[in-house]
């Protein structure tokens, strides 16, 4: 190829690289939501290791034994901080739940789930 040079394109790679933390997460950690049942779970989690919390996804629906990524901040110790509810997207069969899970490693799995009844 006419006009082209590896050592550009090898430095071009370094700084994409390098420049990618924040869309990686910027030393965040990641974990993962998994909806452990069979049916459709609208999902909202907050990063908890944030003062104030900050909302990771609102409703956001994860189909049965389905799973999503998210990056929460990583504390003093090194670990984070997460809470989630979620409800049955099914709106003729609801169900709700919710859960509080500190002390979290990146890589880290957290279950939701939706078995107990609303409180309205």
């Amino acid at each position: 190829m006419p006009g082209f040079s590896r050592p550009p394109l090898a430095f071009a790679c370094v700084v994409f690289f390098l420049g990618s933390t924040a869309v990686l997460g910027d030393g965040g950690l990641m974990i993962t939501l998994l909806n452990d049942s069979s049916v459709s779970l609208l999902v909202t989690a907050y990063d908890q290791g944030i003062q104030p919390a900050q909302p990771l996804v609102s409703d956001r629906e994860i189909y049965g034994n389905a799973s999503m990524t998210v990056s929460i901040a990583a504390g003093r110790q090194g670990r984070g901080h997460l809470s989630w509810t979620a409800v049955t997207a099914d709106r003729d069969m609801r169900k709700c739940g919710q859960d509080d899970n500190p002390h979290l490693n990146d890589g880290d799995t957290v279950n939701v789930h939706a078995d107990e009844d609303c409180h309205r």
